[in-house]
């Protein structure tokens, strides 16, 4: 199974649709199983569109517009011969002018989707509601997450967040694999904060365990939310809930085999 994983931070420092090229070619190539989108960006002022073609909805409030990133994927897949399933959720306001969600490709068909609330702030123009999307296809469930900051000063969001992410698939635990997939704003060598609480839980970090690993960190220092941050950062995962093996872990669209196409890197792992 491929899977990749990437925040796609889509139309906020450009409207132009060659700047993904990059990502287009690679899942091309690649054929990924799933691919999972954190910061799917709408313009909240566009154009409304019925029915898209191989879109599953958990809500109506909020229809797809014209422009929504992962629909503009699905469409340009679809030109070059390559068909998703696919679902997305609105999480919150973006810059002022987006919807902003999270999103699932699939290629096989999709048995059921659903938008779990994470936050206890559930208001759309704040940028602290969190959701994760669910999906299931007959093989495997896929959760979509874009997570919280680690905070011990006051009431920490992620421990909430996680919990509720927990909560959402243990339904299917036992049944077939999950993944979870997503941007955790947790970096991985922080000790006993995120990343250990998950990993420590039994989540298993491809990364980790990976035979071929082709770079590690997936956000370049001080990014929106990381402002000041001086170094590279690994907070973007792919986790399974048993263990796999896992052919090869690497990070795309740094720069460096392929160009950036967003402020965070994508994440491809292939499992055996």
């Amino acid at each position: 199974m491929k899977l990749l994983t990437l925040n796609t931070y889509s139309w906020v420092q450009t409207a132009d649709p060659e700047t993904y090229a990059a990502l287009i070619a690679d899942i091309l190539e690649n054929d990924y199983d799933a691919i999972a989108l954190q910061e799917v960006n709408q313009l909240s002022s566009g154009t409304s569109v019925n029915e898209p073609e191989g879109y599953l909805p958990t809500q109506n409030e909020i229809p797809i517009k014209s422009d929504n990133f992962a629909y503009f994927l699905v469409k340009a897949l679809a030109e070059k011969g390559l068909s998703y399933h696919w679902s997305w959720v609105p999480c919150h306001e973006g810059y002022f002018r987006f919807d902003e969600g999270v999103a699932i490709l699939s290629k096989a068909p999709i048995q059921s989707v659903e938008q779990v609330q994470l936050s206890v702030v559930n208001d759309f123009e704040s940028i602290h509601t969190r959701r994760a999307l669910v999906l299931e296809t007959e093989a495997a469930a896929f959760v979509s997450v874009h997570l919280s900051w680690w905070k011990t000063e006051e009431e920490n969001p992620f421990l909430l967040e996680w919990t509720s992410v927990e909560t959402a698939v243990k339904k299917l635990r036992g049944i077939k694999p999950i993944y979870v997939m997503g941007d955790v704003n947790n970096p991985a060598d922080v000790r006993n904060e995120g990343y250990d609480l998950i990993t420590n839980a039994g989540w298993q970090d491809a990364y980790a365990v990976a035979a071929t690993r082709i770079g590690s960190a997936t956000v370049p220092p001080a990014i929106d939310g990381w402002e000041g941050n001086e170094v590279p950062l690994r907070i973007d995962y792919i986790f399974s809930d048993q263990p796999q093996a896992v052919e090869t872990y690497e990070v795309k669209f740094d720069g460096k085999k392929l160009p950036c196409v967003s402020d965070h890197y994508g994440v491809a792992v292939t499992y055996a």
